[in-house]
């Protein structure tokens, strides 16, 4: 997450400020590390694993110890399960991508309702919900801009965003499509006159 630090929230709400001047829709980005710790999936990763070095341990041609055994399996489970904490690419290898997609919706449409999305006056608000782990962009429009946009649109944002996981440079590719982003916003959610700012660009929600 060292990607997403100061720099990179000012940029993002400087991007956000020019899309909402130029548009009536109303732009929430929010990125988090992950949308589930799957912890489970490290301990039984520990688990098996360890049962099999176990296993193998005690049906050997050589002969140790059944303290050693016991001593061993400890280890290589802390062991294991360490590694799958921290090697994400493998975690990511254990987990089935329905159960990822699950939990990024989950936390995004947590986001959209606790944080007040859905009560822009033109119901125009938009989250833009990057999860960091799952390698997942989500956008939850409300009933305004789902309408404004035509569906092939929001299926270009959506490819164009799924992009910047091929980057190495996330936070640097985010921002760009998301800039990209306001063009479509502009040519189909016309800015109004005396239009507020409805929704704060930093928002915060304690889930």
């Amino acid at each position: 997450m060292k990607q997403f630090n100061d720099d990179f929230k000012s940029e993002l709400y400087k991007t956000i400020e020019d899309i909402e001047n130029k548009s009536l829709v109303e732009i929430v980005a929010a990125v988090r590390k992950n949308s589930g710790n799957y912890r489970d999936v490290s301990l039984f990763f520990a688990s098996v694993v360890s049962f099999l070095i176990v296993s193998w341990l005690m049906f050997a041609e050589f002969i140790i110890d059944v303290y050693h055994i016991y001593f061993i399996a400890l280890a290589s489970f802390v062991l294991l399960y360490l590694i799958c904490e921290l090697i994400n690419p493998l975690k990511r290898l254990l987990i089935r991508k329905k159960r990822m997609n699950r939990n990024v919706e989950i936390y995004g449409r947590a986001i959209f309702q606790k944080g007040g999305i859905r009560f822009t006056g033109q119901k125009t608000g938009v989250l833009i919900f990057l999860s960091v782990f799952e390698k997942q962009v989500l956008i939850l429009p409300d009933r305004g801009a789902l309408t404004a946009v035509p569906d092939e649109e929001w299926q270009t944002l959506n490819n164009n965003f799924q992009t910047v996981f091929n980057r190495k440079d996330i936070a640097t590719a985010f921002i760009k499509e998301l800039k990209n982003s306001g063009k479509i916003f502009a040519e189909y959610i016309l800015p109004a006159e005396n239009d507020i700012n409805e929704l704060p660009d930093d928002l915060e929600v304690d889930l």
